[in-house]
């Protein structure tokens, strides 16, 4: 009886220090400030905002490790449909809560104090673009990847909406002038910033058209089973520098240094 009763001390112990495995599927394509790199790898070195900020989580949240696998975007909502991966970064819509799991307050809404990313998306282009905008000359001509949640805060009558394959796709269209312009990352939480390809050759116009807030959504196989793992990684993010993390990647984009926090 003794040694039943120390092997399942032993038992307990080790699972109580195992390690908990989270597969999380992000876009395939270079997307700075959040991913970095284009293809399936995931590099070690200046990964993104969003791979750094996750990894810092690995080591606040013990006996927990990410695997990350790079996809395009809509591959990996149908992989997490089907629980085949266990977690993706993500905006809310109400849609996607048939799928995914997003970290809620006492009133059962989204958290936004435990979202990932607070960002402000403005409208891009060369210079004019700011003047059509205050003298509404619409409709605006927009080059938008396909598949982004911002699609959805576009008044359709004021845009004429151009979809393309990659972002760096929207903006060479901007460039050319083939379209008046393209979405780009222009505020981190408060602060006002250029975080967009080609920004010495094009401008953003203020305020914002969209302010979002991205997420670390779960499957919802992942919350059954590891529903304290769960709420402890929200919990976790809620108190990072994530801020630091976006803006030092925006203010660095060659020489980039790992925010010492």
């Amino acid at each position: 009886m003794r040694l039943l009763a120390f092997l399942l001390v032993i038992f307990c112990s080790s699972l109580s220090h195992a390690t908990t495995y989270i597969t999380l599927c992000y876009e395939d394509k270079n997307i700075p400030p959040f991913f970095l790199g284009s293809g399936f790898e995931v590099p070690n070195h200046r990964p993104g905002a969003t791979i750094e900020i996750l990894r810092g989580l690995e080591s606040k949240v013990k006996n927990v490790r990410f695997n990350f696998v790079r996809k395009p975007w809509q591959r990996c909502l149908n992989e997490i449909q089907k629980n085949k991966v266990d977690a993706v970064v993500a905006s809310y819509r109400s849609e996607r809560s048939s799928f995914l799991n997003f970290p809620k307050n006492a009133q059962g809404d989204v958290d936004e104090s435990l979202a990932i990313s607070m960002l402000g998306t403005c409208l891009v282009g060369q210079e004019g673009l700011g003047q059509d905008v205050a003298n509404k000359n619409y409709p605006i001509s927009l080059a938008v990847p396909r598949g982004y949640a911002v699609l959805h805060a576009l008044k359709h009558e004021l845009y004429r909406v151009i979809q393309t394959d990659s972002q760096d796709d929207a903006f060479q269209l901007v460039l050319k002038g083939l379209v008046d312009g393209a979405l780009g990352l222009c505020q981190v939480y408060s602060e006002q910033v250029s975080g967009f390809p080609y920004s010495d050759s094009l401008e953003p116009v203020f305020p914002p058209i969209d302010i979002s807030y991205g997420y670390l959504a779960l499957s919802k196989e992942f919350l059954q089973q590891s529903p304290d793992v769960a709420q402890l990684l929200w919990q976790e993010l809620g108190g990072m520098p994530l801020h630091e993390y976006y803006l030092d990647y925006v203010n660095n984009p060659v020489n980039h240094e790992i925010p010492k926090y």
